[in-house]
């Protein structure tokens, strides 16, 4: 009879534990025994250090998510960036009347709800702060 062992997801901060067990020399069969994790999901871990790496450390999180609409969140970030140079201030709604606007013109359909708006911020680190006068301004 086999026995059945629970998933495993590991944290952001888990992964690069692991990774960085691995490059200082420890075993691999050591590493996931260690972590718990099957030796598959390690080379997984390891091939994707570099994503792994170059994901917010700001927060606990357990996956590194896309999106479900790449071009026009880097379309949206893009125009943020210009935006925030010329000290444009900008809200939600904003944000979301130039999600549809980009959504139109790259021929995707697209409904940029509130939930989509909350989750782009959180996939990409952005907060939207009031500023001394009372308009909101971009950190990102």
């Amino acid at each position: 009879m086999s026995s059945f062992k629970k998933y495993k997801c590991l944290t952001i901060s888990e992964k690069k534990k692991v990774i960085d067990s691995v490059e200082e020399g420890e075993r691999k069969v050591d590493v996931a025994k260690a972590f718990e994790i099957p030796l598959s999901s390690l080379s997984t871990i390891l091939k994707n250090k570099e994503k792994i790496f170059s994901a917010s450390s700001s927060r606990v999180r357990k996956r590194v998510s896309k999106g479900n609409f790449p071009r026009l969140e880097q379309c949206l970030i893009s125009w943020m960036r210009q935006c925030r140079g010329q000290n444009i201030p900008m809200g939600g709604s904003l944000l979301k009347e130039k999600a549809k606007a980009f959504a139109k013109e790259l021929g995707i359909e697209f409904s940029a709800s509130e939930g989509w708006l909350t989750n782009f911020k959180k996939r990409k680190g952005i907060s939207l702060q009031k500023n001394v006068r009372g308009k909101l301004k971009c950190r990102h």
